[in-house]
This record gives structure tokens, C-alpha cells and sequence, in this order.
């Protein structure tokens, strides 16, 4: 675990290489969670080769899923990853033989590197600048195989391997990933318990940022699950070299397991100028391999607060039938915004109980509590009270009000 003055040493001191005003103002930065083991049982890309008849197990990140829960939109067809934007690093196809390139590394940059092992980069608009901060970018092992994101965004194309030569049957279109990794570009080891983080990507944000947007961080599905990060952060900076940080979110400790995760982090408020990054933290202390891979990003454009805070069904008053809406699902992970999530963090909990309570009655002409303040519960009216006792809300709960 590193503490702010780490991040700040390493993402202040380490990042130099970019530059920009400072930030005015704190946007909201928060982890989300993890979407572990995506893809199923068998470790991705462990298929049989040489038989068409069996293709290579190939990661789901970017088909259409119910698994894919922090997905930005939860309709079948469009559930998948980095919907507005990705980034890959030091990626491989060779079809039909997954492995036949060796393993390879270089310096971010490299020509000859960079024309066998790719980087796929699609960033949005509202994204000005990115930049690889990882010293080393690596190809060419025994990497997971994920979905080609230049050729997948929904539904999945099982038919795509009998367009192939030869043909395989229920083939989807893959790519070997690749991961960043080494110390940071300016010195940083992850693997030394006494060093700061290093960085790994940063960008900034131009203009036209959407008001909340999802930063996914993929990870592990590696030949060595002891070259996983321990822990992510994304961190806002105010200026590269000289600033200060202006606000983090770490994920905490990690799992590792050779099956690729990701990990999400939102940001609210984001405006042109503003700075990010990614560090991380090798989950060997001691050993200093220079590890902690980590393969690529994701943008995701997350819903935007309602117009009425508190009103969950869209009616235009927060009533009964909001509450109604938050009972139902209290304690689920959601697509933010949506099925009583008031606050938009993707878990419909206490604050957006408070979110309701606080704005029960409002219509949208009315003075309303916007989503995501910190709320004190006031004293209910009568109204309010009664209403509670009816749908059994005190009989579920204890409540402040």
C-alpha cells in the first residue's frame, strides 16, 4: 500500500514528460470495483491448437455480456468495454497459430518493435493527450488472448475464423495482448517496497468532457501471476513536475491468477486541462523485476445525473414510486445512474435512500438536492414519515429520520 506523499512523489517527480496548466478545481475520482476472471473457467487463449474444430478461448471484454457489470450500458448488444475509447499495448495476431511469435520487449517508441507488436489505440475526443509513462512494453508470450477491438464491439463474431485461412469454426477474432512494464520512464521500480509507484499511462482531458466517465485498467492474464500489480491507482494531478495532487482512488489490494481482470475507476467533473494517471505497486516487495504489467485502458461515458435528484422512475416528481424504485434494488450493483443509484457509483445504497428522502416532493421546477452532494437527512414533514410507515420502509430499516 502507498500513501499520498508516495503518489505524489511519483506521479509529481516521475511524470515530467508532460505538461499543462494547473487544475482549478478537484474532479471526483473513485474505484469502482473489479471484474475478475473475465472469460470464463479456462485460463484465455489456452485453446487446442491445430484442431478447427476447437478454437482458442478468447477474452470477452469487448462481446456483449451480462458479465460485464461495470459496462456503461446495460442493454443486450451493447454491455462490452471501452465503448468511447481504448488503449492496447504491444498486441500480436497470428492466425491460426496464436504463439508463434517469440517474446520480444522495447523501449515505447520502438519502430521495429512497434510494427510486430502494435499498440491499438482509439481514443475519444474529449481525451487531448495520452502517453505511455512504463519504461518497457513486452509481446510475444504466453499472454492472454482477448477480443480484437478493431474487429469486435457487441455481439461476437463466431463466424469470423471460417472467413480464415485455413478455417477454424466458432472462431472469434482475437489478439495477443501485451502489457507495460519495467520501472517507470524516470526511474520508479514497483518491485521495491522502499520505492515509490511507477507510472504507467497518463492522459489529459480536453475539451467537451463528459460530466462522469469510466477509467478500466485490464491486468493479470499474464504467463506469471506473480507479474500482476498488488495495487492501482489513478490519481489527478494539478500540474506535471512542481503541482501538487489534487485527488486519488486506489484499488487496494488486487487478485492474481493468470486470468485477465479489470479494474474500474470513475471520474466526475473532469474538466479541459485536466491531468491523470496510472501507477502501481509489485506485489514482490523485495525482488526487483521491474514487473507489474499492465495490458490496457479503457473510456467509458458513464449516464449523467437525472434532471430531478431522488426521481428514479424519470416521472418528472420524486414521489412513492421512487422509493419504490430504490427498495427493489436496494443493495445491487447497477449501471450508475439508473434503479434508484442517485449518486451514481453503481451500487443503490443509503446516500441515495437520502437522495430521495431529502428531495421527496420535489418536482422539476422545484429546488432540488443535486446527486452526489453530501447530504444531512433533514427532519421529515409528516408526509414523508407516514409515507415511510406505509411501504415499510422504518420496519426494514433503522433511520436517522
Amino acid at each position: 500500500m502507498f500513501t499520498n506523499t508516495m503518489i505524489r512523489a511519483c506521479l509529481l517527480g516521475a511524470l515530467t514528460a508532460m505538461t499543462g496548466a494547473p487544475a482549478a478545481h478537484a474532479a471526483g475520482l473513485q474505484y469502482a470495483g473489479a471484474d475478475y476472471d473475465i472469460g470464463g473457467t479456462f485460463f484465455p487463449g489456452a485453446g487446442p491448437q491445430g484442431n478447427p474444430n476447437q478454437p482458442y478461448v478468447v477474452v470477452p471484454w469487448r462481446t456483449s455480456g451480462v458479465g460485464n457489470q461495470f459496462a456503461a450500458v446495460d442493454e443486450d448488444g451493447e454491455r462490452y468495454y471501452g465503448r468511447d475509447g481504448y488503449a492496447l499495448f504491444g498486441t500480436r495476431h497470428d492466425y491460426p497459430s496464436a504463439y508463434v511469435a517469440p517474446g520480444s520487449s522495447a523501449s515505447p517508441g520502438d519502430p521495429i518493435f512497434e510494427s510486430l507488436f502494435p499498440n491499438l489505440i482509439e481514443m475519444p475526443d474529449f481525451i487531448s493527450d495520452q502517453q505511455v509513462l512504463a519504461s518497457r512494453i513486452v509481446g510475444g508470450y504466453g499472454y492472454a488472448l482477448i477480443d480484437d477491438p478493431t474487429l469486435t464491439s457487441g455481439i461476437r463474431d463466431w463466424a469470423w475464423g471460417e472467413s480464415q485461412s485455413p478455417q477454424s469454426f466458432g472462431q472469434p477474432p482475437y489478439v495477443q495482448l501485451g502489457i507495460l512494464d519495467g520501472w517507470d520512464q524516470f526511474g520508479n521500480d514497483p518491485a521495491n517496497a522502499d520505492s515509490l509507484p511507477a507510472g504507467r499511462w497518463g492522459f489529459r482531458v480536453g475539451a467537451g468532457s463528459p460530466d462522469h466517465f469510466r477509467v478500466g485498467v485490464m491486468v493479470d492474464g499474464t504467463d506469471n501471476s506473480d507479474f500482476v500489480p498488488e495495487e492501482i491507482v489513478l490519481a489527478q494531478v494539478s500540474a506535471f513536475g512542481g503541482g501538487s495532487i489534487v485527488g486519488s482512488a486506489s484499488s487496494l489490494t488486487t487478485e492474481s491468477n493468470r486470468f485477465v481482470d479489470m479494474h474500474f475507476f470513475d471520474i466526475t467533473g473532469a474538466q479541459e486541462g485536466d491531468f491523470f494517471a496510472v501507477g502501481v505497486k509489485a506485489r514482490d516487495g523485495e525482488v526487483s523485476y521491474g514487473n507489474s504489467g499492465v495490458s490496457g485502458f479503457t473510456i467509458d461515458v458513464l449516464p449523467e445525473a437525472p434532471a430531478l435528484a431522488g426521481d428514479y422512475n424519470g416521472n418528472g416528481t420524486v414521489d412513492a414510486a421512487d422509493f419504490t424504485v430504490w427498495r427493489d434494488n436496494e443493495t445491487l450493483t447497477v449501471t450508475p445512474g439508473t434503479m434508484g443509484d442517485g449518486n451514481l457509483d453503481g451500487v443503490v445504497g443509503d446516500e441515495d435512500y437520502n437522495i430521495w428522502a431529502s428531495n421527496f416532493g420535489n418536482t422539476i421546477a422545484s429546488t432540488i438536492t443535486p446527486p452526489g452532494a453530501s447530504l444531512s437527512v433533514p427532519e421529515p414533514g409528516a408526509g414523508v414519515l407516514l409515507l415511510a410507515s406505509v411501504l415499510g420502509c422504518s420496519s426494514r430499516r433503522k433511520r436517522s429520520v
